[in-house]
């Protein structure tokens, strides 16, 4: 039977043109060359190389196990890097639970990242409820967790800030609060505001008596594309919406910033895959990134 070695000398050959380009290359001679493709010829039972010309070119069938060949040693290749990184600690998989609100252009950049630094590990992208994030935490050992802060105090994960996500009060770009140069709050009081209900996020402040809530942002945006109400919307999602626009507040009052804590467990030994994603979610937030 052939061997990955003969193959990955059937594999030069073709890449070089010639047998001694590959001979030279490999830094062996000509004839072990010549020898290693004649014995997996007979290995195979396949007549890889015309060799009726002066450069031996591949044959159909040679075509054909050529193009295996390559996919064979690039699986082979992939297999000894994972178990070079599963021996050297790496883990086989970790989760990042979040808010969908959280869910920003940076954050989504450190997941593609992720897959260049650790490509055997498998990541598990977990978006629950804001208040459920700690108890998911508490109890997967492989996860790490990006909530927005609440009132709830949970004793059994560690919280750290690591930045904040910018707000702004939203509205349609026909709403008549518009075409104001600058508006008060105590002003949204006459419009109805929707609000998304966040038990004890601050995303959860009422400001007038006409309400309505709704547990997910795509409705609180969808609503507000009415033209009728008023909402506080993540920057980075009012960015992607061109039908809403934000009000211009007195400069008191501006900047709605959301506190964003990571959720680690308890005394957690990291792993290096782990370690990275930790690392990595206390730059996401950072406002100079926003």
């Amino acid at each position: 039977m052939f061997n990955l070695q003969q193959l990955e000398t059937l594999i030069q050959c073709v890449e070089s043109g010639s047998f001694s380009a590959a001979a030279r290359k490999l830094g062996k001679a000509q004839s072990a060359v010549s020898t290693t493709i004649a014995n997996l010829e007979i290995d195979t039972g396949i007549e890889i190389f015309d060799r009726s010309t002066r450069v031996p070119s591949l044959t159909a069938d040679g075509k054909m196990f050529y193009s295996h060949a390559v996919s064979l040693i690039s699986h082979s290749a992939n297999i000894k890097a994972m178990v070079t990184a599963l021996s050297s600690g790496v883990e086989n998989s970790v989760t990042l639970v979040t808010n969908d609100l959280l869910l920003t252009p940076e954050l989504l950049s450190v997941i593609n990242n992720f897959y260049q630094h650790f490509p055997h590990t498998e990541l598990s992208i977990q978006i629950i409820d804001n208040q459920h994030i700690a108890q998911y935490v508490s109890q997967h050992e492989s996860a790490v967790g990006l909530k927005i802060w609440d009132t709830t105090t949970p004793t059994d994960v560690d919280l750290g800030l690591v930045g904040y996500l910018p707000t702004s009060v939203v509205v349609a770009k026909s709403h008549q609060l518009t075409r104001q140069k600058v508006v008060k709050l105590e002003e949204l009081s006459v419009y109805r505001q929707v609000v998304l209900a966040e038990t004890g996020s601050p995303l959860d402040i009422t400001l007038t008596s006409t309400l309505t809530r709704t547990n997910h942002i795509n409705v609180l945006v969808s609503i507000l594309e009415q033209g009728d109400a008023w909402g506080i919307v993540p920057d980075h999602l009012l960015n992607a919406q061109r039908g809403l626009a934000a009000i211009k507040l007195l400069a008191e009052e501006k900047n709605f910033l959301l506190h964003v804590d990571r959720v680690t467990r308890k005394n957690q030994c990291l792993g290096p895959a782990m370690a990275w994603l930790h690392q990595q979610c206390s730059k996401i937030y950072n406002l100079s990134r926003l």
